[in-house]
């Protein structure tokens, strides 16, 4: 986001990042009653910058302190660490509005793509728990995250790295679940291919819930070219097929984090087990480091 907003329209120095967990050292007196007894100093949290203060402020949360409004954070889960808990902020929030999307049902069939990222490994849980064991849960990712994301709920995985261009991925889709389509399908990653074939192994009537299209390059054109594509969804999802349409729902999300959601997310795991995968532990200095290897890594998962 940082690269995308000009820099007239923000502050400098720039800080990035929008998660953190962390332990309050001081509360303002605006808080409401509600808040006031868990944000008291010395008390464990988690949550996330706004996007608009992010902007414009710069503010981030890859700094020592963090100075966020109080619907921005939240009492940490008690069976959570740290590092865990600085992974639920965006992608949980996300993750809630994904699966609420869906509508699922129990001994629906699921098939969920970018399945071992860092929302796709919560997305596989929750939607474990919706379609119960007589559901049938599908999950996209690499072969070497494959035992990692059964072990999260998913009885069949499909290995991305084996597809070429010749031979996509939706043509295997296609192919292998024709004759029993999905009822839903997730997309974590953002792969346009995915949605535009989709009739192919969905129901009809049945949605196709995305995060949006996922783009080329971090560039204002890359951006524009995006935003193009989700109108043409967007549009490709009302027309009938006849007329060129889909055929299928297209839903895209947003996971704005807010108290509710917060609250919401600490309930999915003190109450129902969900976990955040963890993919590595970096020092505050290295946090170039991570960057540029998450610009590199085609399957990112949560980087603490």
């Amino acid at each position: 986001m940082m690269q995308l907003c000009p820099s007239i329209l923000r502050s400098f120095p720039a800080v990035p990042e929008l998660d953190f967990s962390g332990t309050v050292v001081a509360a303002g007196g605006s808080i409401s009653e509600a808040q006031r007894d868990e944000l008291q100093p010395g008390a464990a949290v988690f949550g996330s910058v706004p996007v608009g203060l992010h902007l414009r402020a710069g503010s981030g949360a890859l700094a020592e302190y963090v100075v966020v409004p109080s619907d921005g954070v939240c009492a940490m889960p008690m069976n959570m660490s740290f590092e865990e808990a600085a992974g639920l902020g965006v992608a949980g929030s996300t993750t809630l509005c994904l699966v609420e999307a869906m509508q699922l049902h129990r001994g629906d069939k699921v098939l969920i793509n970018g399945a071992s990222g860092g929302i796709g490994t919560m997305v596989v849980q929750l939607v474990r728990k919706a379609v119960g064991e007589s559901g049938m849960v599908v999950g996209v990712c690499s072969g070497r995250n494959a035992e990692m994301v059964r072990g999260l709920g998913a009885d069949e995985i499909v290995d991305y790295t084996a597809f070429t261009r010749e031979a996509p991925l939706h043509g295997y889709l296609q192919r292998h679940h024709s004759q029993s389509r999905f009822d839903a399908v997730v997309d974590c990653r953002g792969v346009q291919e995915l949605y535009a074939h989709c009739a192919g192994y969905l129901k009809d009537g049945k949605p196709f819930v995305t995060v949006g299209p996922a783009p080329e390059e971090y560039t204002t054109s890359g951006v524009f070219y995006t935003v193009l594509l989700m109108v043409k969804n967007a549009v490709g999802s009302a027309l009938p097929m006849w007329l060129g349409g889909v055929g299928r729902r297209y839903l895209q999300v947003n996971g704005l984090v807010d108290w509710e959601s917060l609250r919401k997310l600490r309930g999915k795991v003190e109450e129902d087990g969900m976990k955040v995968v963890v993919d590595d532990c970096w020092r505050m200095e290295d946090a170039v480091k991570v960057s540029s290897r998450a610009r590199s890594d085609g399957e990112p998962n949560n980087e603490v």
